[in-house]
């Protein structure tokens, strides 16, 4: 019937304001891996309303790796129209990525990233990180042809193939990236609220 689009928006988007009324205030609890070989730090970087990672690349300094709407987030259209877009239905998403001179640490991420309100330092096992690094990177280089810089986030964006939701936003797929490295996340991961646990000792 030609009326059942509109009830049928409806249902979404209230379905997808439920869930965002649902987790708010919820905590993602990050369990770190006990006894990693060859440990090294990452770093959780939260933004507020999102996360990036920030990974070591070995004694040549870090990279830091975000995920977000291509045109909210890499396009920086903050617009009513482009932000209810991005939360509420699959978009076009980007990979941000941006390499960060000097020798892997914190006082680097500081110094040269603006705008985190909390900062965590995850031990992981380095030989994760690497296999981590190297899928970020492949789709990076696979997606060059569409890079575009923000100087607002100073990033540089590509295409990233999976779409950007409200269910698979920034911060959910943060925490996929920490699990990758090892780490056990519990919580909603919807917003970017996060409480790191001491090491799990065997």
């Amino acid at each position: 019937m030609a009326s059942e689009p509109a009830p049928r928006l409806i249902r979404e988007l209230s379905g997808a304001a439920a869930v965002l009324l649902l987790v708010q205030g919820c905590t993602n609890v990050i369990s770190t891996p006990a006894n990693p070989s060859r440990p090294l730090p990452v770093f959780l970087v939260d933004h507020g309303r999102h996360a990036s990672l920030v990974l070591p690349r070995g004694d040549d300094g870090m990279v830091r790796y975000a995920y977000g709407d291509w045109e909210y987030f890499a396009r920086a259209k903050t617009g009513p129209g482009e932000a209810s877009a991005a939360v509420l239905w699959p978009t076009r998403a980007a990979l941000g990525r941006r390499s960060l001179p000097g020798l892997p640490g914190e006082s680097g991420v500081r110094r040269h990233l603006f705008g985190i309100e909390r900062l965590y330092r995850v031990v992981v096992e380095s030989r994760r990180i690497e296999r981590l690094r190297a899928r970020l990177d492949s789709i990076y280089e696979s997606n060059i042809e569409t890079l575009i810089y923000n100087s607002t986030y100073d990033l540089e964006f590509v295409h990233h193939p999976r779409s950007y939701w409200v269910l698979h936003n920034s911060n959910l797929v943060v925490a996929a990236w920490l699990e990758e490295l090892g780490c056990r996340v519990s919580g909603p991961g919807i917003l970017s609220n996060w409480r790191l646990e001491p090491r799990r000792n065997r």
